[in-house]
């Protein structure tokens, strides 16, 4: 029971929100920093004791305890947000991890996985591991896991000291699950690390209760997630939940919660938005763990601004993109690293979706980054790890050669005639993720009967015949057009050409024209 009656200094633009059975966060907006240091002067008048405290920059953090309740007090100076957040039974200031000797070099490795999803593994200087996640649990992957932990641990039977799970979607902890049941008797786990919603509540998120019905199996989390409780229990690990502000000692890597669930309840029903974000120092290298954290739901550019610099980066929610692209590119700018792990196929990365959301365009082409490295095969980087000299070169390249495998975003046609029907009909391929909506322009002769803003959308791997004119085309798609189609209309028995753009490309054929010219992209 928290003993503090909220808001306690007569707030008024504030939330409270329930994260889980044992954790709650109160949450006020655009208030001075003075507010923080009255709530810890009455945290302490209430008998809590100070247990750390840290201010970076304009951000300010104090944590209390009192018998078991832990209080973890932020105050975000570029926000002018304080958050209050408590936990009932906390082991935080309990938390205690093993100092052996570190006789390693630290290394992380992304895992191939044989979908989406998120695998990384690290290994200590001790010898004994940190998961991020897993993927989905398909068995080829816990396979390879297993065959990964055993190649590289210290002793015949692999120690994960800590097995960190961003959020309840199945391509990320499910694997959890399905490793546990095949190799949890080969293994020991110390550390499970977390902050999930509990699994009934849908008032939040309603879509714990979806499942992928391509799949043999439940991959819903309200089903899952106790089935993921339960395993824990049975391998006697101590599961702690993360807080904003935290810092964890791993061996010797060190990890900062620098967002999670409690900064994002109140913003959105959005499951990615509680992913947890990790700045891991290890090897003399800072590593950015974004999972699939949104930068614009968490605010982590306003939150943390320059702080957020890293050496490598993990670029969040595969490349797809949640949130703001403006709010990703300000935080790339601030993290400026060398290296980006991008956990998603090649062919995914450069070509059939990532580099057309702007966001991950922007961390792939324009960021300076030295190296980019996707999940297409399982990659070991040794700490300290640095991109070798044809890196740059070699990125650069795969980015052009991706975009140029989906066709071109200008085609041109010469040669048509009004007097042919069939000249008017053209196929349009887009082998993206995303719709190509598609302008049309035809020209003429004689200038003044030149026509444009025809528009047409050609869904996402899909293919689409459609007649330039026809019914099927928006064929005035521009509020002001004097030279739409409509008012000029098609001159009769006259020779035309076709000039098709498109900001992504695609492919465009005709039945009996060949192009006269399209963009190499």
């Amino acid at each position: 029971m928290f003993p503090l009656s909220l808001p306690a200094f007569g707030e008024l633009n504030y939330y409270i929100e329930r994260t889980n059975a044992a954790s709650s966060v109160f949450t006020a907006e655009g208030v001075p920093l003075s507010l923080f240091e009255k709530y810890a002067d009455l945290l302490l008048a209430h008998g809590f004791e100070k247990k750390e405290s840290w201010v970076r920059g304009e951000n300010h953090y104090a944590a209390f305890a009192l018998d078991s309740l832990g209080v973890f007090l932020h105050y975000f100076g570029a926000l002018g947000e304080l958050t209050l957040v408590w936990e009932e039974d906390c082991r935080y200031f309990a938390y205690r991890d093993a100092d052996l000797p570190k006789t390693l070099r630290p290394q992380i490795t992304q895992m191939h996985l044989e979908d989406f999803g998120l695998s990384y593994v690290i290994r200590l200087g001790d010898g004994r591991f940190v998961i991020l996640d897993g993927g989905c649990g398909f068995p080829p992957d816990t396979d390879l896991l297993m065959a990964h932990l055993r190649e590289y641990c210290a002793e015949e039977r692999p120690v994960i000291a800590a097995w960190i799970l961003s959020h309840p979607h199945s391509d990320h902890y499910l694997a959890f699950n399905f490793f546990m049941e095949r190799f949890g008797e080969e293994i020991e786990v110390e550390k499970v690390m977390l902050h999930f919603p509990e699994h009934d509540d849908t008032e939040h998120y309603p879509k714990l209760t979806l499942t992928d019905r391509r799949l043999p199996y439940s991959t819903a989390a309200d089903v899952n997630i106790p089935v993921m409780y339960e395993h824990v229990r049975k391998s006697g690990a101590q599961i702690h939940m993360l807080h904003t502000g935290q810092t964890y000692r791993v061996g010797d890597a060190v990890f900062e919660v620098l967002a999670c669930m409690e900064n994002t309840v109140h913003r959105s029903k959005n499951i990615n938005a509680i992913s947890l974000v990790l700045r891991m120092t290890l090897g003399g290298q800072v590593v950015l763990w974004c999972t699939d954290a949104s930068m614009s739901i968490s605010r982590l550019p306003e939150r943390y601004g320059e702080a957020l610099k890293a050496d490598i980066l993990q670029i969040p929610h595969h490349g797809f993109q949640c949130g703001t692209a403006e709010a990703e590119i300000a935080a790339y700018d601030r993290i400026r690293p060398e290296i980006c792990l991008l956990p998603v196929s090649e062919y995914n990365a450069f070509t059939h979706f990532c580099t057309f959301r702007e966001g991950t365009r922007h961390a792939m082409h324009r960021l300076g980054v030295s190296e980019l490295i996707t999940g297409d095969e399982t990659r070991t980087l040794v700490l300290p790890y640095h991109a070798p000299a044809y890196a740059k070169d070699a990125l650069a390249e795969r980015f052009r050669r991706g975009l140029a495998d989906n066709g071109a975003r200008t085609w041109i046609f010469s040669g048509l005639s009004t007097a042919e029907p069939q000249d008017f009909v053209f196929t349009l391929l887009n082998t993206t993720n995303f719709d190509a909506a598609v302008w049309i322009e035809m020209y003429f002769e004689r200038r003044a009967q030149t026509v444009q803003g025809i528009r047409a959308v050609v869904p996402s791997m899909s293919v689409r015949q459609c007649n330039i004119t026809g019914d099927e085309v928006d064929r005035d798609a521009v509020y002001f057009n004097w030279l739409s189609l409509a008012k000029n209309g098609i001159p009769e028995n006259v020779p035309f050409a076709v000039r098709f753009r498109r900001d992504r490309p695609i492919v465009i054929t005709h039945k009996t024209h060949r192009a006269a010219y399209h963009t190499e992209d």
